[in-house]
């Protein structure tokens, strides 16, 4: 009797959940998922409602996996070892694979905001965060909770507008300061924006379009242990203040690994596939926000839903 193919999913995200879903049923598979979030997966598009105190976090919580996987959360995969077919994880252990799946999802893009990381790098300011993960979520309502009144979103793309709306609901005085000549360009026409713009506008957020932060206004942490911010200057100069500013400027796919490992990349910088989801690397595969297809990232859910389908089915 032959062993079970040994199939290894890099990602604990939305791709890497349905995947494991479509393959739990599977006969001769086993499943390992190297997901660097400690927590379950969780449907990322409620983040908002999270964040807007509509639900609890493990409402979003999604299905658990079938019996039978191995499920590593809270497991970075640092290195990919494709002579030996292998994953080399951050706290040493290395997982084999006769088939690996790269679902690592995308990482949002930090604006070239003055004073925004130290010269050498390290942490954002206290009361800076993006808008992408369920930690990312869990710290905005924490500062909302301790007090944070004002807020700057910077992006007014489909993550800008869901964090001010949710900021709004928990009575946060909000600003939408999006470059662009209207807010989510990339999705709507003109006149469907300025019918959003208006249902912003009802909730209390005060959206600025064409309009571009130059700079980060921090002060001294009490005690000396770093820096906070207090609000953003604009590039005509125009002063902001803020206890909370999110940064939703837009995501890149992580395709670290990938290219560190030679696997090609696509003119976006996903992990080129083709319409087997197959990269360079005919033993791995990409799917979802990494994931590039004859030249397109889709970054989005539905989309990283039917590629799992189209995956499994592979397998």
């Amino acid at each position: 009797m032959s062993p079970d193919k040994r199939v290894v999913i890099v990602g604990g995200g939305m791709a890497a959940a349905r995947l494991t879903q479509q393959l739990g049923a599977a006969p001769a598979v086993t499943v390992t998922v190297i997901g660097e979030e400690p927590h379950p997966a969780y449907n990322r598009v409620l983040l908002a409602g999270v964040l807007a105190g509509q639900y609890p976090p493990e409402v979003i919580t999604l299905p658990r996996p079938p019996a039978g996987t191995r499920w590593l959360g809270g497991t970075r995969a640092v290195r990919l070892d494709r002579a030996a077919r292998r994953v080399v994880c951050g706290d040493g252990r290395t997982v084999p694979y006769d088939t690996l799946v790269l679902a690592t999802g995308s990482s949002p893009v930090l604006p070239p905001l003055r004073g925004l990381l130290p010269p050498r790098g390290g942490d954002l300011p206290a009361g800076v965060h993006a808008f992408r993960t369920l930690d990312d979520c869990l710290a905005l309502d924490r500062d909302v909770r301790e007090g944070a009144r004002e807020a700057v979103v910077i992006g007014g793309g489909l993550l800008g507008v869901a964090a001010a709306r949710a900021l709004a609901r928990r009575g946060v005085r909000v600003v939408l300061a999006h470059q662009g000549e209207h807010l989510m360009e990339r999705q709507l026409d003109a006149g469907a924006s300025a019918l959003l713009r208006a249902h912003l506008a009802d909730l209390g957020v005060e959206v600025h379009t064409e309009c571009r932060v130059r700079s980060l206004v921090t002060a001294p942490e009490p005690g000396g242990s770093g820096r906070r911010a207090t609000g953003v200057r604009l590039a005509d100069g125009y002063a902001l203040t803020a206890q909370l500013i999110v940064l939703a400027c837009g995501v890149r796919p992580r395709a670290g690994l990938a290219a560190d490992a030679g696997l090609a990349l696509g003119t976006h910088g996903g992990i080129a596939v083709d319409g087997a989801l197959r990269t360079s690397d005919p033993h791995v595969h990409a799917v979802g926000d990494c994931a590039e297809h004859d030249g397109v990232v889709y970054g989005l859910a539905g989309a990283a839903h039917d590629q799992a389908d189209v995956l499994a089915r592979v397998l």
